[in-house]
């Protein structure tokens, strides 16, 4: 019974895996193809995406290779960390200054000394949700031609080594089950052969 559990349990944590990595190449897969039709750095497919920051400028806020997640808001304020795109990159700095009826935001990195040049607020993103300390090296290599490549290998290896196992328990399941009906057919040849010697013993 225990082993059932164990093999249960190792196939529901391979299930997860498989689901993951799925999850994982696809939104790889559509970043990718929306970068490349769009030209746009950050794609904000309904209103959210996710950044990684590339440099120590908002130390010690955020550090390189913080995976943030942003959200498109009608409204910014001074405080807020916001990500705007500049030649192609996206930056990741602190609301400074805010005119919302003029529209000019003027941003800051929290390590740096000097504003940032103003802009206006249509080229800005959106504004940081949270941040996840240090995995944005992670997506930051997947959403590279190599690393997607190398991610949908580990996937193919996943659901062929799910499918293997799928396989080998249904084998395993089948013999089993042969096991017991050939169990109980002696069980019963022998409750047979064990009732016909009680009646020949009596006679």
């Amino acid at each position: 019974m225990n082993e059932q559990a164990s093999r249960k349990k190792a196939g529901v944590l391979k299930t997860i895996c498989v689901t993951l990595a799925v999850i994982i190449a696809l939104y790889c897969l559509a970043y990718l193809v929306a970068v490349i039709a769009t030209g746009d750095p950050l794609p904000m497919p309904l209103g959210f995406g996710s950044a990684v920051v590339l440099s120590g400028s908002m130390e010690p806020a955020l550090s390189v290779n913080d995976l943030i997640f942003v959200v498109k808001s009608g409204e910014y304020g001074v405080g807020d960390i916001v990500v705007y795109s500049t030649g192609g990159t996206p930056v990741v700095h602190r609301v400074v200054q805010a005119d919302m009826q003029s529209g000019i935001i003027i941003t800051r990195g929290d390590a740096n000394n000097t504003d940032d040049d103003p802009i206006s607020v249509s080229r800005i993103k959106g504004k940081m949700l949270f941040a996840i300390p240090f995995v944005g090296a992670i997506p930051r290599f997947i959403r590279t031609v190599p690393g997607l490549f190398i991610v949908l290998l580990v996937l193919f290896a996943l659901l062929f080594v799910s499918v293997r196992g799928k396989a080998a328990e249904s084998e395993e399941s089948d013999k089993a089950e042969e096991l017991m009906h050939e169990i109980e057919r002696l069980k019963q040849e022998l409750g047979e052969n064990g009732g016909k010697n009680d009646r020949d013993q009596t006679e």
